[in-house]
């Protein structure tokens, strides 16, 4: 036999779910509502202060929301398939207007355990989809062009032409310009004077000189003609117009007809259009208005067919512009009414639900400038990436125009532009309908149930260098959306009856991505589906809820130096009183909760920040739901029974709470001193001892355990690693555990089929002058504790279940080695 000795250096790495000897001696067996910190050691889970109260439980199944709008402004929503609140982190209900209703969430909430949205924030926008929606177009069209009209375009006057227009394969007009013989024969051929004479037949005295004298007048010839002389006429359902070098000709009756012209100048000198032209150049500078055209171009250009129309400045004016625009008789938009909804804050501090004003369609027709994909297809997921709204939908990612996040259509069919949106799909074996994306730097990071894809865009993202392209390929729960945290993007899976958390990261020289398991320790510890996942870079925290243990949080702890993990601590916090958690979301070091606790919910927050300790107090005290009551000159003493009576701003007989004093400036009472709550009611409770003046504390006690793992002796192997030495008999004597300020914490010791035998250390000791009577001591030291059993038959646990602070550092141990054979 021999005395040997052995140390668990912290207890900084959580909990573990492998094989005794396979773990760590820094990983335990059972850690609830312990919080595992390389700096302080192990310690107590910080409490929850009572922020607000939100009135009635939220009852139902919920869709909660932050709006972290900035430092200052901060708001919680709750979503229900008939109403939205809103309220302040300080539990003010702001007003909510929505003038058409709610109607937009509604879905068959038989057909779904968990509410279809998703919700994003943007400014003061706060956009919502509805899963279940189908988006729509919007049934209003663009104006049709009308088949019975046409336009005779004038480019240029030559003498000795002859100016004919065809309809229906008859000559209805013709002019034949002079010879140019004379210089008084130039306003015979002005371009103008040329559309006149053949719509009207209008003549201008024109000068044939000789010898530079005048020599009578050009009159019209017999052989011309123009359109009113042959029918061409309002007399005869026809509307003809003139506007300067341009002749619009229109059948009354919408009937179709056809068009030539001949200009004697292989077609150079004067253009017909009637629906289409080849080329933009022939399109007339004067037109009648709202004529629209298609232009088909040629065969060397870039771009496809492209619609334009006439627009004139005024109504008493024939100069105007060609705008391009969509396709005459095609659907202009999207119904807004399936569109996502936003919720906006307004200047007045009030918030209004309603459809959002989407952009209409500009351009080109369903081939040439197709409509979002979205249309026809529900929007799974909201995303903001490189000053873009996008949304998921099906196997697409569809971003905005840059910096319009309302416009979803090309401006122009003539050319694809940078600031274009952005409409490409994930390609991959199967099918791969997208459901979650992350923004990682200059990439966006897109989760399918099988896959995961990654949106590439360069420096500059457009639609030409947009790109999709696998990444990964492991299975993801769509239920709680990833989340990133630093260069780690968490995301949860489905495994059988428990989750399993991935931490993804790309590597930074390679591009590569992998996606480690950060469970694989504790492979059934998340009981469920996860339901919400936040986490805190301030802190290197991830906290993850589920459906199978809805009540508590899953907590990850984790610490990374260079490429090399020093923690990875899973544990699990639990809140006495509470039924529900309905929100879980950090803001910087701040962990805010809306929880129901029996008939009432409430925002509560949780600091983790380390080193945290309360206003004018040496430590946190340790008290969840807490809230502090000030004195303000109301309380009541009563000398003759030595009591105080404090009015209460919420009801605590339902709860079984302490008071404890807390801090101040120049305090009459030491903080962290409990107090005897003789009696209580709903407005108010009394407490022995004279405290008027004293701010105190209300907060309910929760319990921190952790349970050691089996202790073996280790050392090193020749590999350079550390093996387990499970041969022989180890008779464990005692333990000593390291702790720093620390108030109390006691160890429950139970041996096998024994009675547990518990040890207290108050953090006093003994000849220490800081040990004063009515004051709260915290100690650095050592606890010395009995365990006198073998190794694998003792279960040792260290609890603390007061509202006192303790900070676990390392244990040694000491031991009787029987030892059966000489290793080799």
């Amino acid at each position: 036999m021999a005395k040997v000795s052995g140390s668990i250096a912290n207890f900084a790495n959580g909990v573990s779910q492998q094989a005794m000897a396979l773990r760590l001696a820094t990983q335990g067996d059972l850690q609830t509502n312990a919080y595992s910190t390389i700096v302080d050691g192990l310690k107590k889970r910080p409490p929850t202060k009572l922020r607000a109260s939100l009135g009635p439980a939220i009852s139902g199944t919920v869709f909660t929301h932050t709006i972290n709008r900035d430092a200052n402004e901060r708001y919680e929503l709750v979503v229900t398939p008939t109403s939205i609140r809103v309220f302040t982190l300080d539990g003010v209900e702001k007003v909510v207007n929505a003038p058409t209703g709610y109607g937009y969430l509604s879905y068959n909430t038989a057909a779904y355990q968990r509410p279809p949205y998703r919700a994003l924030t943007v400014g003061d926008y706060t956009y919502i989809t509805n899963q279940t929606k189908v988006v729509a177009q919007d049934p209003a069209i663009v104006e049709q062009a009308s088949p019975s009209e046409a336009i005779v375009n004038v480019l240029a006057g030559n003498y000795g032409k002859t100016y004919t227009i065809t309809i229906n394969n008859v000559k209805v007009a013709e002019y034949r310009t002079p010879d140019g013989q004379s210089a008084a024969q130039s306003p015979a051929v002005d371009v103008s004077y040329i559309a006149r004479r053949l719509a009207t037949g209008e003549t201008v005295a024109l000068e044939n000189t000789a010898n530079d004298k005048p020599n009578g007048n050009w009159t019209w010839k017999a052989t011309d003609t123009n359109l009113a002389a042959n029918g061409i006429d309002a007399a005869h359902g026809w509307t003809v117009k003139v506007f300067k070098s341009t002749i619009y000709i229109k059948k009354n009756d919408g009937a179709d007809f056809s068009i030539a012209v001949d200009d004697g100048y292989n077609g150079n000198a004067m253009k017909a259009v009637r629906k289409t032209v080849q080329d933009f150049a022939d399109l007339p500078a004067y037109c009648e208005d709202k004529v629209a055209i298609e232009v088909t171009g040629s065969v060397g250009t870039e771009f496809d067919n492209y619609y334009v129309r006439f627009d004139r400045q005024d109504a008493n004016s024939s100069i105007g512009v060609w705008r391009e625009i969509p396709k005459p008789g095609i659907v202009k938009g999207i119904n807004a009414n399936t569109m996502p909804f936003v919720l906006v804050r307004e200047a007045n501090g009030t918030f209004t639900f309603k459809a959002a004003t989407w952009d209409q369609r500009k351009c080109g027709d369903d081939k040439i400038a197709p409509g979002p994909s979205f249309i026809g297809n529900t929007i799974n997921e909201l995303l903001f990436f490189k000053n873009r709204l996008g949304f998921l939908s099906d196997e697409n990612v569809i971003l905005s125009r840059h910096g319009s996040f309302f416009d979803f259509y090309r401006s122009t069919a003539t050319a694809l532009l940078d600031d274009d949106p952005i409409d490409v799909a994930a390609t991959d074996n199967g099918v791969s309908v997208l459901r979650s994306a992350v923004a990682a730097a200059d990439r966006l990071v897109l989760f399918a149930d099988q896959t995961q894809f990654t949106l590439m865009g360069n420096e500059l993202l457009t639609p030409k260098t947009a790109s999709i392209r696998p990444s990964t390929s492991f299975s993801a729960s769509s239920v709680a959306r990833p989340v990133r945290a630093g260069n780690s993007i968490f995301f949860p899976v489905d495994r059988g009856q428990y989750t399993m958390i991935r931490d993804y990261k790309i590597d930074v020289n390679t591009g590569l991505a992998d996606a480690s398991d950060a469970t694989g320790h504790v492979p059934q510890y998340i009981p469920g589906t996860a339901l919400r996942i936040a986490a805190s870079t301030h802190e290197d925290i991830l906290v993850v809820q589920a459906d199978g243990d809805p009540g508590a949080l899953y907590v990850y702890k984790y610490y990374w130096s260079n490429d090399q993990q020093l923690q990875a601590s899973w544990s699990r916090w639990t809140f006495p009183g509470v039924t529900a958690i309905l929100d879980i979301q950090f803001i910087d070091s701040q962990l805010i909760l809306i929880v129901n606790r029996g008939l009432n919910a409430f925002i509560e927050v949780m600091d983790i920040q380390p080193g945290g300790v309360d206003d004018y107090c040496r430590f946190v005290i340790n008290l969840d739901r807490r809230f502090t009551v000030k004195d303000t000159g109301n309380r009541t003493y009563d000398p003759f029974d030595n009591t105080t009576t404090v009015p209460m701003p919420i009801d605590i007989t339902t709860d079984s709470y302490i008071c404890v004093t807390a801090g101040q400036q120049n305090a009459v009472m030491e903080p962290g001193l409990a107090l005897q709550i003789l009696s209580k009611s709903s407005t108010q409770v009394v407490l022995s001892g004279d405290i008027r003046g004293v701010p105190l504390y209300f907060g309910t006690v929760y319990e921190m355990r952790y349970r050691l793992s089996t202790i073996y002796i280790r050392q090193e192997s020749r590999s350079g690693g550390v093996s387990t030495i499970t041969e022989g008999r180890l008779q464990l004597m005692h333990l000593l555990i390291q702790f720093s300020k620390t108030a109390y914490f006691r160890v429950e010791v139970t041996p096998m089929a024994r009675e547990v035998r518990s040890y207290f250390s108050n953090g006093r000791l003994m000849g220490d002058p800081n040990n004063r009577v009515d004051v709260v001591n915290l100690s650095d030291g050592s606890f010395k504790v009995p365990l006198l059993s073998k190794n694998d038959r003792v279960v040792v646990e260290i609890v603390n279940d007061s509202y006192l602070p303790s900070c676990l550092l390392s244990a040694e141990w000491v031991a009787n080695y029987v030892q059966k054979s000489t290793r080799i």
